[in-house]
């Protein structure tokens, strides 16, 4: 099975849309409507509201995104209808993946315009963009992952990277960690770079997107190799 899922891509897109997508879309609407409802005093710029309003809608809009990709039709069989035809299922499921990277993204512009009926400025702050990308490679990449291993994909991801957040407070606010502490970390996804306040360190980007890259590949490598249909996924 070598072909590329092309042919799969609309419907991909549409799945995207309706589920995720009107989440997403949700929270846009009722970002402007509160906008529109602020006290006229109340003076901020568009970059600081949508940081704001992303910093604490990220986390959980990628484990939505990304939740079940893979695991959902192994649990509820159809992965014997997707694959029925020569079409090859680590590019199939990159590309739902990828796909939902995109919806995900779109988020930040188009909150950009709901905020702008407010305060005027319809400038979308690439940086903010960005972070989405890096959070999306990590953190979606750790979904993706687990959701060819497990039904429960994004509670063990929501868990690593609860987990992870808190060591890193640890370590960057001076505190030590122990042995096994410290193997842990280093183990672990970084995924604080990806944080909407920090700026990463340099060095940091780079290892998180090799880490991130390290993610799908591994689950490319078990989407190929391991029987979809076998173990008790």
């Amino acid at each position: 099975m070598t072909r590329f899922p092309f042919a799969y891509a609309r419907w991909e897109l549409r799945d995207a849309a309706r589920g995720p997508g009107l989440i997403l879309l949700a929270i846009v609407v009722l970002a402007g409507f509160i906008m529109t409802r602020l006290p006229g005093a109340q003076t901020f710029t568009t970059e600081a509201a949508v940081r704001a309003i992303v910093d604490q809608s990220l986390f959980p809009l990628v484990l939505v995104v990304a939740a079940g990709m893979v695991s959902r039709d192994l649990n509820e069989g159809f992965y014997r209808a997707y694959f029925s035809r020569r079409v090859s299922p680590p590019f199939f499921y990159l590309q739902r993946w990828l796909i939902g990277g995109v919806v995900l993204l779109l988020y930040i512009p188009l909150l950009t315009v709901a905020v702008s009926v407010r305060t005027g400025d319809l400038r979308v702050p690439m940086w903010i963009v960005g972070k989405a990308a890096l959070m999306y490679l990590l953190l979606g990449g750790t979904v993706l992952l687990l959701s060819t291993l497990t039904r429960r994909d994004w509670v063990v991801a929501a868990v690593v990277y609860i987990f992870e957040q808190i060591l890193h407070s640890v370590q960057d606010g001076g505190g030590s960690l122990g042995p096994l502490a410290r193997v842990i970390y280093a183990v672990l996804p970084p995924y604080h770079p990806a944080s909407i306040d920090r700026s990463p360190v340099q060095g940091e980007l780079w290892e998180a997107i090799a880490y991130g890259v390290a993610l799908v590949l591994a689950a490319m490598a078990v989407l190929r190799w391991r029987a979809l249909g076998g173990g008790g996924r």
